[in-house]
């Protein structure tokens, strides 16, 4: 794994500091994402000498794919060198006035007219026609679909639209698979649908100006997470103020907590109080604290709800993890998905299912006494007990008396277990019948009489069981 380093002209700053000609020329036309991974390694290099893309990605949630790609975009641009594949190195923030690459004049001679044609009253410096062509090589981006690009831009913004902008929608275009020119007519065509239902949306929110990024969020609301207009409208209504970043938060919690029609996410919202009181209650009874809510609420108690537990059942299944040593939500988490996998989500049935395992132990060590084990039950024995009880039916007069016949053995349990599978297998369900069938005195088979039963086993018939067993699992 590579390292993130500072380069040498930049080692004696003991600060982060981000040069203007960063913010004003290069951050606004580079994707979001890029930018924070590019503040976030400049970060980590000058904090931690182990730094890496790893490091990074695990900062920022994200994976390392992103990483390096934003990496190798600012490479292009000229801010880091990236050596072996692996190792970025950042350089100095030159202006791109001074770093203007170099390209074909024949090759991009239509697209600088049909550029002209566009905008014939501006002033088109090298620095523009220059991130055109780094855009469209980077992403090989076709020229007619570039030009189209900027069409479309130019029509939703007008005349006096800046290059930054064009950049980033064809980034955002090419992100989604839209390099060609038909793909990007088709697309564009497609979002030309979005205008008169966005004018609703933008209404709601107070927007005047409906851009490309509107339409790009809508038909991400509506396509991707299948959010009828109505509901978008409604939702958009209720957003007091952060405009269209807020309405696309609240509909992307909406659909990662699975709410997709109006009536659910009403519901949703009503009972967002009580739920705020739900969860405090629960966090203190596990005894966690947690300022902000919102996440808790999302991520755990919401879910529960969904899942048919109700707020009592939630506070008695918190006090049962306290009790017993779960004391994080994410351990309530687990315990709850166990209930609700058994189909028991109400408080009776828990109780009853607690109390049936109880009464389960109470059964263990009746027939332990009987073997003289004298230790507590383990989860082991419980999963004895089940295949005993529930896999091979065997009676519990039967397995008492087995255990009558262990407690002679070194080790009872196992012997006892050895018992009821040779009657399991001879088809013993009575007491009777185990008495006439009688079994092996413990001390009776060595441990070279059970290795030569399995070494003078052919290969062939150990294939054929072991193929058996598995299709009983």
């Amino acid at each position: 794994m590579g390292s993130i380093r500072i380069g040498q002209s930049l080692a004696d700053k003991q600060k982060l500091v981000i040069d203007g000609t960063f913010v004003t020329e290069y951050m606004p036309s580079a994707p979001e994402n890029y930018v924070k991974i590019y503040l976030t390694g400049l970060y980590l290099a000058l904090c931690d000498p182990d730094c890496n893309m790893e490091t990074v990605a695990l900062r920022l949630f994200c994976n390392e794919q992103t990483v390096s790609e934003a990496f190798v975009y600012w490479q292009d641009q000229g801010l880091v060198h990236i050596s072996d594949g692996q190792t970025v190195e950042y350089l100095p923030v030159v202006s791109r006035s001074r770093q203007i690459r170099k390209f074909s004049k024949e090759k991009y001679k239509a697209f600088n007219e049909q550029l002209h044609v566009l905008f014939p009253c501006r002033n088109i410096l090298p620095g523009e026609y220059n991130e055109y062509y780094t855009v469209m090589e980077t992403y090989n981006i076709e020229i007619e679909a570039m030009l189209t690009i900027i069409g479309y831009c130019k029509r939703l913004k007008g005349e006096d639209i800046t290059y930054p902008y064009i950049v980033t929608v064809a980034r955002n275009f090419a992100a989604e698979g839209y390099i060609t020119y038909d793909r990007v007519s088709e697309k564009i065509g497609e979002l030309d649908l979005y205008s008169d239902e966005l004018k609703a949306v933008a209404k709601a929110l107070g927007k005047k100006v409906i851009d490309h990024e509107d339409r790009r969020l809508y038909s991400k609301w509506t396509k991707s997470f299948g959010f009828d207009g109505a509901t978008v409208v409604s939702v958009a209504k209720q957003i007091k103020k952060g405009g269209l970043p807020r309405l696309d938060a609240k509909l992307t919690k909406y659909y990662e907590l699975h709410l997709h029609t109006l009536a659910e996410i009403e519901s949703y919202e009503k009972n967002r109080d009580d739920m705020y009181e739900l969860a405090k209650k629960i966090n203190r009874i596990i005894g966690v604290y947690y300022e902000q809510l919102d996440y808790i609420i999302e991520t755990y108690t919401a879910n529960w709800l969904n899942m048919g537990f109700d707020a009592a059942t939630l506070e008695n299944v918190a006090e049962y993890c306290f009790k017993h040593g779960l004391r994080t939500l994410e351990a309530m988490h687990d315990t709850l998905k166990k209930f609700y996998k058994k189909g028991c989500v109400s408080g009776e049935s828990i109780a009853a299912f607690v109390s049936e395992a109880a009464k389960s132990d109470e059964e263990i060590k009746e027939i332990f006494e009987s073997a003289g084990v004298p230790r507590s039950v383990s989860t082991r024995d419980r999963d004895y007990y089940r295949t005993w009880t529930y896999d091979w039916n065997m009676p519990k007069d039967v397995i008492l008396y087995a255990a009558e016949l262990a407690k002679k053995a070194e080790n009872p349990v196992p012997y006892l277990n050895s018992i009821l599978a040779a009657w399991h297998d001879k088809g013993i369900r009575t007491k009777k019948d185990a008495e006439s069938a009688g079994t092996t005195p413990p001390d009776a088979v060595k441990k070279s009489d059970a290795h030569r039963v399995i070494t003078d086993t052919s290969a062939d018939a150990l294939n054929a069981a072991f193929a058996r067993l598995n299709e009983d699992l």
